[in-house]
């Protein structure tokens, strides 16, 4: 699964034109159907979501690709998700996270797993974004006391880095989060182009 935080129209066109390449070879991206649609529960409410699937002409690998608001194979959404890490990184334990935010006990472990098994690859992946967009924003980095507040401290940094030479956009700073880190919880981190 790629996550992608342009619009639909925009992916739509930008499939087209072959301007999204493959991960894996660098090939070209065309449109190769639709996944099928899910429902993503957020912070308030809930979204739908039919992925576009795309396929590349160099490997032939066909891909999945996501808008960055949802988390590949989370049925909450990025802004949910986050918020738990963050709640996480400041000492709050799973049971508390679940219920301020409605989830069950259990899912909130499973992502808080997750997010401190990968803490090491997120932090390093933070950091490289936060240096490719500004090298002195990592003057700012503040140890948090673990391996998972250090993570959501670099990946934050990042998404600050990258809204101060960009500007701002619709794109909120989990949805960046998600696109940054390939996935938030995946299991590899890409490097930053």
């Amino acid at each position: 699964m790629l996550a992608v935080v342009v619009s639909a129209e925009e992916l739509e066109a930008d499939l087209a034109a072959g301007r999204l390449a493959c991960p894996g070879c660098g090939g070209r991206l065309s449109p190769w159907g639709f996944a099928r649609s899910r429902e993503v529960r957020m912070l308030h409410g809930v979204r739908s979501v039919t992925p576009r699937r795309a396929s590349c002409a160099g490997c032939g690998v066909t891909h999945v690709l996501c808008p960055a608001w949802s988390v590949a194979g989370r049925r909450d959404g990025a802004e949910v998700i986050g918020e738990a890490l963050r709640l996480a990184a400041a000492g709050q334990g799973h049971r508390r996270i679940a219920r301020r935010l409605g989830r069950p006990p259990a899912t909130v472990r499973g992502w808080l797993r997750a997010a401190r098994t990968r803490a090491r690859n997120l932090s390093a992946c933070g950091v490289r974004w936060a240096y490719a967009l500004d090298p002195s924003a990592l003057e700012a980095v503040t140890p948090a006391g673990s391996e998972l507040g250090d993570a959501v401290e670099a990946i934050m940094l990042a998404v600050r880095a990258r809204v101060l030479r960009f500007g701002y956009d619709h794109v909120g700073a989990w949805e960046r989060a998600v696109w940054m880190t390939g996935g938030l919880l995946s299991a590899r981190p890409p490097l930053p182009p």
